[in-house]
C-alpha cells in the first residue's frame, strides 16, 4: 500500500501487505511475535521449516561445485598442471570482488604446491578486462595455463590469442553472457543457460571459492572442508562489496566469513579495521561502508595489487603500513569525489531543464576515470534521475552511468549502440566508451529515450517498509530478533519500520554544515529512544511535536554502553 507524502523529493512510503491469517498459523511458533511473523512473510518464508532454515543457515546451501558447467574440465586441467609443475597465471580485476577472487584462487592453488603468478590491471592506465600485451608477457614467462577471475566472459579475441600462444584458458566470471562463449578450455559462469548450478548469484570470489572447493574435493575428499572454510572471510568481503544478493548460498558464506573476521581476522583485515576506526561487531554493513570502500579506493586511484598484498600479508608491520596507505587513498578518493561531484553538478545544469530533462549528463577532461561511477551514483541518488558521467581523453569519452529502478540504463545504451564504441552493464549501472564527436548526438538520443520512458512516472525514490510499529514494540527483544535476518544487504534488506505519531522530546542538527538530524523520542524501556537521521538536517524546521518516521532499528555502542537507536530513513510531521 502506498503512503503519500507532500514534500519535494519526498520518498514514497510503501508498506508491505499484511501477512494473511492462514500464514500466521503456519508460523505459530512465533504467535506472540506478530512483527517477527510479518518479517518472515515479507521474505517469502511462509512455514516454520523455511523460517528456521533461514535463521540457522543450513548447510544445504553449500551446493555441489561440480554442478557448475565446465567445472570438471577445469579441475582436470588444473590437476594436470599440478602433476607436471606447470606455471599457472591468474588474471584478476581491480575491485574488491576481483582482488579477493584473485587471492583466494592463488592461495587455494598454492596450498597444493602450484606455482602461481597473478596480474591485476591498472584501472587508470589499462581499464577493465583482459589485455593482449599481458598475455604476451605471460607466454614469455612460460605460463601454461591462464585462469581469469571476474572477467573474460566477453574476451573472445584474447582467449583465442592465448590459445595461439600455447596457453590453455579457463574463464571464471559472473557477468552476463552474450549469445556465445569464448573458445576457452572451460567457461565457469553460473549465468550459462546450460548450467545446472542451483543459483546464479555468486560473485567472482564465490566462483573462485567453488573452483577451489571442487579441486580440493578431488585432491583431499576426506579432509577438505575445514581448511577451505578459512577462505570465507575473503568471500564475505568480495560478495558484500560487489553488491551480490545476500540470499541462499551467498548469505550462508558471508555469515561464515563474518564469523572468521570477528573471531580470528587475517592481519590485513585487522589493520584495515583499525585505520577505519571500526570497533565492535563486524557486520555486512561494516564491509559495505568501511572495509570495501578502502580496498576499492586503491583500485580506483592507485594499483589494486596493494590491496591484495594487504590481505595476503603475514606481517603485522606490513599490514599496518599498507592499511595506512589505503586509508590515504580513501581520503584522497573522498576529496576528489566531492570536487568532481560539484563540477558535475555545474556541468549537468547546462543541459538540464526542470520539468523537461529526464537524465543528467556531465563530461570533462579533468575527471578521473576511476571515480566517474561514484559521481554518477551521487547525482542519481541526489536527484533521483539517471546520470551519465565521463572523462574526455584523446578524442574519446569514457564513462559510467547509474540509474533508477524505473529506467534500464543498459537497455538504453543498447538503443544508442550505433553511437558507442563499446558498452556494458545492467539495469542500474553501465560503462561506455564513445568518440567525442558523437557525444552531442548521444546526449540527445538518450534524453529522448528517457523522456519517453519516464514521462508519466512519479520520480520519487521508494522506501519499502516491513511493518508498522508502536513505541511499545521497540524493545531490545525486537533488536535481537533482527539478527535472524543478518547478514542483510541486497535482496535481503535490513528490516525497515514505520512509526506514526511519535512524540519528539528533543531535536538538533549535527555534523558538518548541520547536515544530519539528532532526535530523541518518547518510548522505549528507559522512557526515551535516541535517533539519528543522516542527511535529514534540512527537516529540522518543519518538524513539530509529533512525527511520522521510517527507520531501521539498530544497537548503538558508545563508551562501553549499548542502547537501541533508530536510524531514520525519512521523517515528516504528523498530520
Amino acid at each position: 500500500m502506498l503512503i503519500s507524502g507532500e514534500n519535494t523529493m519526498d520518498k514514497k512510503w510503501v508498506l508491505a501487505d499484511p501477512i494473511p491469517e492462514d500464514c500466521r498459523t503456519k508460523l505459530d511458533r512465533w504467535q506472540s511475535e506478530p512483527v517477527l511473523q510479518q518479517l518472515f512473510w515479507n521474505r517469502k518464508l511462509t512455514s516454520e521449516e523455511e523460517a528456521m532454515g533461514f535463521v540457522r543457515y543450513q548447510m544445504s546451501h553449500d551446493a555441489d561445485p561440480h554442478k557448475l558447467a565446465d567445472m570438471t574440465s577445469a579441475v582436470e586441467r588444473i590437476l594436470a598442471a599440478l602433476d607436471t609443475g606447470q606455471l599457472i597465471a591468474i588474471y584478476g580485476d581491480y575491485d574488491v570482488d576481483g582482488v579477493t577472487a584473485t587471492l583466494l584462487l592463488k592461495q587455494g592453488l598454492e596450498a597444493y604446491g602450484a606455482e602461481v603468478v597473478y596480474y591485476i590491471p591498472d584501472r587508470h592506465l589499462e581499464g577493465y578486462g583482459i589485455h593482449s600485451d599481458v598475455l604476451k608477457r605471460f607466454a614469455e614467462q612460460g605460463v601454461d595455463l591462464v585462469i581469469s577471475v571476474d572477467c573474460g566472459i566477453s574476451a573472445f579475441e584474447e582467449v583465442q590469442q592465448s590459445n595461439e600462444l600455447g596457453m590453455d584458458f579457463i574463464v571464471t566470471d559472473h557477468h552476463q553472457i552474450s549469445s556465445e562463449l569464448p573458445e576457452a578450455l572451460a567457461v565457469i559462469n553460473p549465468n550459462r543457460p546450460d548450467c545446472e548450478y542451483p543459483e546464479n548469484i555468486l560473485s567472482a570470489v564465490g566462483i573462485s571459492y567453488k573452483l577451489v572447493q571442487a579441486l580440493w574435493s578431488v585432491k583431499s575428499p576426506q579432509n577438505s572442508h575445514k581448511p577451505l572454510s578459512n577462505f570465507l572471510d575473503l568471500v564475505a568481503l568480495g560478495t558484500v562489496a560487489d553488491l551480490a544478493p545476500l540470499i541462499g548460498e551467498n548469505r550462508y558464506m558471508v555469515q561464515a566469513g563474518l564469523e572468521i573476521i570477528n573471531t580470528n581476522p587475517r592481519l590485513g583485515i585487522k589493520a584495515l579495521l583499525g585505520v577505519s576506526r571500526s570497533s565492535g561487531f563486524v557486520s555486512a554493513q561494516t564491509i559495505g561502508f568501511q572495509l570495501g570502500p578502502r580496498i576499492n579506493a586503491v583500485g580506483r586511484i592507485g594499483n589494486a595489487s596493494r590491496a591484495l598484498s594487504l590481505l595476503a600479508t603475514k606481517s603485522d608491520q606490513e599490514a599496518v603500513e599498507i592499511a595506512q596507505e589505503l586509508e590515504k587513498y580513501n581520503r584522497e578518493r573522498q576529496r576528489m569525489t566531492r570536487d568532481m561531484t560539484s563540477a558535475a553538478l555545474e556541468l549537468s545544469a547546462k543541459t538540464y531543464t526542470t520539468g523537461e530533462s529526464h537524465i543528467l549528463f556531465a563530461e570533462h577532461e579533468d575527471f578521473h576515470n576511476g571515480l566517474v561511477g561514484l559521481v554518477a551514483a551521487r547525482l542519481c541518488q541526489e536527484y533521483y534521475l539517471p546520470a551519465v558521467v565521463g572523462q574526455r581523453k584523446e578524442g574519446y569519452i569514457i564513462g559510467s552511468a547509474r540509474s533508477i529502478s524505473e529506467f534500464h540504463i543498459s537497455n538504453a545504451f543498447k538503443d544508442c549502440s550505433q553511437l558507442l564504441e563499446k558498452y556494458g552493464g545492467h539495469a542500474a549501472a553501465a560503462g561506455f566508451t564513445i568518440k567525442q564527436e558523437n557525444w552531442t548526438k548521444f546526449v540527445e538520443h538518450l534524453e529522448s529515450i528517457a523522456a519517453d520512458t519516464l514521462k508519466d512516472v512519479d520520480l520519487r525514490p521508494v522506501l519499502n517498509i516491513d511493518a508498522e510499529v508502536q513505541a511499545s514494540d521497540i524493545t531490545q527483544r525486537l533488536v535481537s530478533q533482527q539478527s535472524f535476518f543478518e547478514p542483510s544487504g541486497i535482496a535481503n534488506p535490513q528490516p525497515i519500520f514505520m512509526w506514526r505519531g511519535a512524540h519528539i522530546l528533543s531535536k538538533r542538527n549535527v555534523g558538518r554544515d548541520d547536515k544530519h538530524l539528532k532526535l530523541k523520542f518518547e518510548g522505549g524501556q528507559n522512557g526515551s529512544l535516541d535517533a539519528i537521521g543522516f542527511g535529514l538536517g534540512d527537516r529540522y524546521a518543519e518538524l513539530n511535536e509529533k512525527a511520522d518516521l521510517v527507520f531501521a532499528l539498530e544497537i548503538n555502542e558508545w563508551n562501553g554502553h549499548t542502547n537501541e537507536q533508530l536510524n531514520v530513513k525519512d521523517i515528516r510531521s504528523s498530520e
